[in-house]
């Protein structure tokens, strides 16, 4: 069943396993994490290194790359190849990628024989709660609106800078889309719409 998946699948199943919903995760430790899940996949391919052990990065990192594109998806963010322009090293989900994550799970945890890991569910869990006990959504809770909010609360809640490039807001909101996304909180999903609506000018 292994051989029915494809190297974006294990890949994206590593990220997933490692938290990549929540957080940004270094391209060696998804290369890592996906050579314990499919060993002949991603070592190295001469017989003579075989058995060191050695996790092979490129077909990670390629896959990766894949998952990135528009055509595919747009189902992760990030890059590989060291930190540059201000963008670190590694790579997290997109609200689509956990869309398509949920989607196929099921099958990728049949095709690895591997059981539903606990550590993507439970940090999106403790990262909602955090969200659910900042001012700014408790203003909106409250209103059922966004009305008259300033600025500064929602660039707080996103824990950047007021003056924050609009490309690290973009990255920010799409981390709380994520983790909404995954445990199906439509009460934040909610939120953020009105967020989008409300501070357009600061994410389109």
């Amino acid at each position: 069943m292994e051989n029915e998946l494809s190297n974006l699948d294990v890949a994206l199943f590593a990220l997933y396993k490692l938290g990549g919903v929540s957080k940004k995760v270094h391209t060696e430790e998804i290369a890592w994490e996906a050579y314990q899940l499919a060993k002949e996949r991603f070592s190295w391919r001469l017989e003579k290194f075989r058995h060191k052990g050695f996790p092979d990065k490129t077909p990670v990192r390629f896959a990766l790359e894949q998952a990135k594109k528009r055509k595919n998806g747009s189902l992760v963010t990030g890059r590989s190849g060291g930190d540059a322009g201000g963008e670190l090293e590694g790579w997290c989900f997109t609200s689509q990628g956990v869309v398509w994550i949920k989607e196929n799970e099921k099958r990728i945890l049949e095709g690895l024989k591997q059981k539903t890991p606990d550590l993507p569910k439970r940090e999106a869990e403790r990262f909602i709660k955090k969200i659910k006990g900042d001012e700014f959504f408790k203003y909106f809770r409250e209103r059922h609106s966004l009305g008259n909010a300033p600025q500064y609360m929602f660039t707080d809640m996103l824990v950047c800078a007021p003056d924050a490039s609009k490309e690290i807001i973009k990255q920010k909101v799409e981390q709380v889309y994520s983790n909404a996304e995954l445990v199906g909180d439509t009460e934040i999903l909610d939120f953020l719409e009105a967020c989008k609506e409300k501070f357009s000018f600061l994410i389109s």
